[in-house]
């Protein structure tokens, strides 16, 4: 069996891209995918374990020397993730990347917009209230993913906390280094004098940007003439750089009132205590 040694699991929308980048930039210690394989929470990729061998076909080219990963934030939300992961690789070590959730769904929001998931006749508060009405479709429930203590419960049921780290977002964003060098003394890899850990050497990806043609990216996302990776592809194509309006006071105060005491739940569980201030 292949070793797979740390998988970043989320969440969504908070930098995980962003860490792969950087994790990315030590080759010489790391071997991470390039792509999302989102493997652990797909029945039709996982297939009851039988999928497990293609999956580790995935590192063929990583040494004996390189720790291996891969990063899907749709492992951190998953009811499936924990378990299945534990079952082939209980030793593995896991990687979380907490943002305040209300920001959070609302990138989200932004995200599935540009990329054809979400009408843009329907609005932010439209999406948050009819959460559940539309889980299970893409980018249709954007509440229940900032729900990160239940998430975490699922993982700590398999896996001890030292194998779980919590990285706070708005930290790796504002003040990168300390959350970064924690990162690398959790995967014990020793860098000695070889990289400075400064700003610039914390990748920002998925900035915002906006679709040029939001009613051709949404008929290209809901195509199925062409496969997954093309499609994306395609509508990264499209984007431009455009700022996103403020969210809405009424959406913001009904999130408010949702995630009420989640940052208390999570410290609870993690010992980490996370501004957020609502």
């Amino acid at each position: 069996m292949t070793r797979l040694d740390f998988l970043i699991i989320g969440a969504q929308k908070s930098g995980t891209t962003s860490l792969r980048e950087f994790l990315s930039s030590i080759p010489e210690k790391i071997y991470m995918l390039k792509n999302e394989q989102h493997f652990w929470n797909r029945d039709s990729q996982y297939r009851d374990g039988y999928g497990i061998a293609s999956y580790e076909e995935l590192f063929r080219e990583s040494n004996m020397t390189q720790l291996r990963g891969e990063k899907s934030p749709s492992y951190l939300p998953s009811f499936e993730a924990p378990a299945r992961i534990s079952l082939h690789y209980p030793e593995v070590k896991l990687i979380a990347i907490l943002r305040n959730p209300i920001e959070r769904a609302y990138s989200a929001y932004w995200h599935g917009r540009r990329m054809g998931a979400i009408n843009s006749s329907f609005s932010f508060l439209d999406s948050i209230r009819g959460y559940k009405k539309n889980h299970g479709k893409p980018y249709g429930d954007l509440v229940s993913p900032g729900l990160y203590s239940q998430h975490l419960e699922r993982y700590h049921e398999f896996f001890p906390k030292s194998q779980l780290l919590i990285l706070d977002f708005q930290r790796l964003i504002d003040e990168p280094e300390p959350e970064l060098i924690s990162v690398l003394k959790f995967l014990q890899i020793d860098l000695g004098q070889d990289i400075n850990l400064s700003r610039r050497d914390f990748p920002k990806s998925n900035i915002a940007r906006v679709s040029r043609f939001p009613s051709l990216s949404m008929r290209l996302h809901q195509t199925r003439l062409v496969s997954y990776e093309r499609k994306a592809k395609m509508l990264r194509k499209m984007l431009k750089k455009g700022a996103i309006p403020p969210m809405e006071d009424k959406a913001r105060a009904h999130l408010a009132d949702f995630y009420s005491g989640e940052a208390e739940k999570i410290e609870a569980l993690t010992g980490k205590r996370f501004e957020w201030g609502f």
